[in-house]
């Protein structure tokens, strides 16, 4: 009979959440604290503080566990500095769709780059829902389990912030139409 020592198995599972959250985490980390070394610290220790766990108290919701324990590292971690600054991933910034004529590739990278800006422009708990729902895909349950807001308030500040984009990015859209306008009247 085969036997695995429960060290072993908890090496497995911690490898397997590893290879899975490295680099969403990373990327996580990235936004909040704006320093790759810190956050490749604070990944590590979020995957240090797993290992001391006991797997059967996080077993069906890891992510949540492992993006609460990162966001926590990160904001201690800016706390020593008395700062908070959120970026955005280039990764995200850089994502190819097929089908797109080169044009329209350009003009897609172009909104995807001022709705990035635009997303800065929020306040800091807006930015911070908005990148855990659309960047990292979490649930409302999750954002508020990581955050530790009520589900109905994480609803409400990603509704907040999308009126907010929304309105930003038609105003851009009219001044856009409003300068080409003019343009057009002063070549006539």
């Amino acid at each position: 009979m085969f036997f695995v020592s429960k060290e072993k198995r908890k090496a497995a599972w911690v490898q397997t959440a590893l290879e899975r959250y490295e680099r969403p985490l990373l990327q996580y980390a990235m936004s909040i604290v704006q320093d790759l070394d810190r956050a490749r610290d604070i990944v590590q220790d979020t995957f240090m503080r797993l290992h001391n766990q006991e797997q059967e108290a996080i077993e069906g919701h890891l992510s949540q566990w492992l993006f609460t324990v990162c966001r926590n590292c990160s904001l201690k971690s800016l706390k020593k500095e008395d700062r908070y600054i959120y970026v955005e991933s280039s990764e995200f910034e850089q994502k190819r769709c097929d089908g797109l004529t080169p044009f329209m590739e350009l003009e897609r990278k172009e909104r995807v780059t001022r709705l990035m800006e635009l997303v800065k422009e929020l306040p800091k708990n807006q930015q911070e829902v908005v990148r855990l729902r659309f960047h990292h895909h979490h649930s409302y349950q999750e954002i508020s389990d990581i955050t530790r807001l009520s589900v109905g308030n994480v609803g409400f500040l990603l509704n907040a912030a999308m009126r907010n984009l929304r309105s930003k990015m038609e105003r851009d859209e009219k001044d856009e139409k409003i300068i080409y306008l003019t343009k057009t009247a002063a070549a006539s």
